[in-house]
């Protein structure tokens, strides 16, 4: 038996059904707003880290500028320790005379502690037994000078010299890096790989320097 279609259903159109006024509003808004990112709130934009306060437009100079003190502090240093050493060295200051290390005794960890005989280089004054440098060897003998303070002999000469050269060739390791510091501080790109490879050049020269002076000197 065939079943009559009921003439209380309206027949279906393909025609959507128009949304209210209202709901095109709320509709046109979420479409200009688009898509919400992963992890960020609908509607909100990500907020860079710098206008959020996370860091300040001066905190690249600020750390440039201190670790730019600490490199020249550390250059102050090395020249202010080695100077009274090279002036003793080159006869400037102390008491000349030669040194003949009569023995060292080995305190463990590499360390040394060496006594010498030293005659001054002016016959009216009697030779003393004194400290002098850990890096010598009993029975060596070397010109040397009486420290200012009178409290140990160390090397004179070729021998002195490149022992405070050794030391000096640090210091242009401490301040190779401070073009490549100022560049990245205040965030200019332009020459960054010509500071850097000028850097390493400088640093590899001073080790080298640096290395051969303490052999030359021991």
């Amino acid at each position: 038996m065939t079943r009559m279609p009921d003439a209380r259903r309206k027949p279906r159109s393909g025609k959507k059904p128009a949304r209210r006024p209202s709901e095109r509003a709320a509709g046109g808004a979420g479409a200009a707003g688009g898509r919400a990112r992963p992890g960020t709130p609908s509607g909100k934009a990500r907020v860079p880290a710098r206008e959020r306060g996370l860091t300040g437009p001066v905190a690249g100079p600020v750390t440039m500028l201190f670790l730019i003190g600490l490199m020249l502090l550390l250059a102050y240093v090395v020249v202010d320790t080695t100077r009274p050493g090279l002036e003793i060295a080159l006869g400037d200051r102390g008491t000349p005379g030669t040194a003949e290390v009569l023995s060292c005794e080995d305190l463990g960890e590499g360390r040394y502690d060496c006594d010498a005989r030293f005659t001054f280089d002016d016959p009216a004054r009697e030779p003393i037994v004194i400290d002098t440098v850990p890096d010598a060897e009993a029975g060596e003998v070397f010109p040397a000078a009486l420290t200012p303070e009178g409290d140990r002999v160390v090397p004179t000469g070729e021998r002195g010299v490149w022992a405070s050269v050794g030391l000096l060739a640090l210091v242009p390791l401490c301040v190779a890096f401070i073009p490549v510091m100022v560049l990245y501080g205040f965030g200019i790109r332009r020459g960054r790989r010509a500071a850097m490879i000028g850097a390493f050049a400088v640093s590899a020269l001073a080790l080298l320097t640096s290395c051969t002076g303490l052999i030359l000197g021991s």
